[in-house]
């Protein structure tokens, strides 16, 4: 860089296709660092984040400040806890091919699916057994965390594979507890 010139930015735009409860975003992060502005299909929101601990993030979109823990379930799936709800999310890098040929519908992500623990806790109910059938939405497992219980639920239909957890046991955040299929 000579001197007396200023510096030039380069822009990066990131762009993404998400899937959550079977609606499909086009989500575009423009620039690094923060605060970054993200475009969800097409409207514009001011993003300030920073880590807080492990998998917590400290968020103030547009004035409002969030608390989001974000757990990665699998290649593009993530497990998004903010405000005691929690959400998953399928992504992908526009541009790129899909990962599988399956996709989501309006019945939700089909395929294999692992009901993660978002925040260490305690399970205090099962709702499933191994081998049943589940509907999108439909609870899974209860885990009591920072004194509130909050459910699992599948976010596509499925069969029981696997329960990794009793009834009363702790959990770590990032925890697989439940596989279903």
């Amino acid at each position: 860089m000579e001197a007396g010139r200023p510096s030039r930015r380069v822009a990066t735009t990131m762009t993404y296709s998400a899937d959550l409860y079977g609606r499909r975003h086009r989500l575009a992060v423009k620039g690094t660092g923060s605060p970054v502005p993200v475009q969800i299909d097409g409207k514009t929101y001011e993003v300030d984040f920073s880590p807080v601990d492990g998998s917590l993030l400290s968020l103030l979109v547009m004035g409002r400040s969030y608390e989001a823990d974000v757990v990665e379930e699998g290649e593009g799936i993530l497990a998004v806890w903010v405000e005691g709800e929690l959400y998953r999310i399928e992504y992908q890098d526009e541009g790129r091919r899909p990962r599988r040929s399956s996709s989501v519908t309006d019945q939700g992500m089909r395929g294999r699916q692992m009901i993660v623990a978002p925040m260490p806790g305690k399970v205090v109910a099962l709702l499933v057994s191994s081998g049943q059938e589940v509907s999108a939405g439909q609870g899974v497992v209860v885990i009591e965390a920072m004194k509130m219980e909050n459910e699992l639920k599948a976010s596509g239909a499925g069969v029981i594979k696997e329960i990794k957890v009793q009834e009363g046991a702790g959990v770590s955040g990032g925890d697989v507890l439940v596989v279903i299929e």
